[in-house]
């Protein structure tokens, strides 16, 4: 799963990552946790050109009912047989830029957690999706996967991180095959990425600070 990330690169050096325009400011922030507004970059309907805007995360069509789950994560293998998640997947996708994101471990009824980045520090951006909430704001839901390599040693999911080659696909809004979609898409190899055990703090999701990321000191790591 992925349910706590960090993004702290700044707009115009994401933008320059990802050779994407980003008219949109944030603040650096080393603890996004659900329900919180967070910066995505979509396809827009009017224009037909990436814009970024702000979505809740927590994907709620505005058609589900109260009582319907507000999911933060969707499998990437089960979204074509989810009427829940299918419309977005085929007309409503979304890039969620990030840093890295954290996954725990546990041990003696202790949450460790970890922090995943790429180990050349870049940028990087998650498959995500877009629904449009009953008050008219967006709502979103980052894409997962079975974890692979490293990320399998933390945890059995991971978020679906795109390639830099993915990107035009993914926003394309002509592409609404789901098969024709996953030929043109394709997730960063997981040997470009590390990981760390960083500082229980980040279990909190009120806490702040790039401490949060740093890596934990191996004396630390013995409690």
């Amino acid at each position: 799963m992925c349910g706590r990330y960090a993004l702290h690169t700044a707009p115009l050096k994401v933008a320059q990552s990802l050779g994407l325009p980003i008219d949109l400011d944030w603040d650096a922030t080393y603890n996004i946790a659900p329900g919180q507004p967070v910066p995505v970059i979509a396809t827009d309907p009017e224009g037909d050109k990436p814009a970024a805007l702000y979505a809740r995360w927590g994907f709620h069509p505005h058609w589900a009912g109260s009582k319907a789950p507000t999911p933060i994560n969707a499998r990437a293998e089960s979204l074509r047989d989810s009427r829940y998640f299918l419309g977005s997947f085929r007309h409503h996708r979304c890039l969620v830029p990030a840093d890295g994101w954290y996954e725990w471990t546990e041990s003696g009824g202790k949450k460790l957690p970890w922090y995943f980045r790429r180990d050349d520090g870049k940028p990087i951006v998650f498959a995500g999706l877009l629904a449009k909430g009953k008050d008219d704001s967006q709502t979103m839901a980052i894409i997962t996967e079975p974890a692979r390599g490293i990320a399998k040693t933390i945890h059995d999911r991971m978020p679906l991180v795109l390639t830099p080659e993915s990107i035009p696909a993914w926003l394309a809004p002509e592409l609404t095959d789901p098969d024709e979609l996953r030929e043109h898409v394709h997730h960063e190899p997981i040997e470009d990425f590390r990981t760390h055990r960083v500082s229980p703090a980040v279990n909190r999701a009120d806490a702040v600070g790039a401490d949060l990321v740093a890596l934990l000191p191996p004396e630390a790591t013995q409690t």
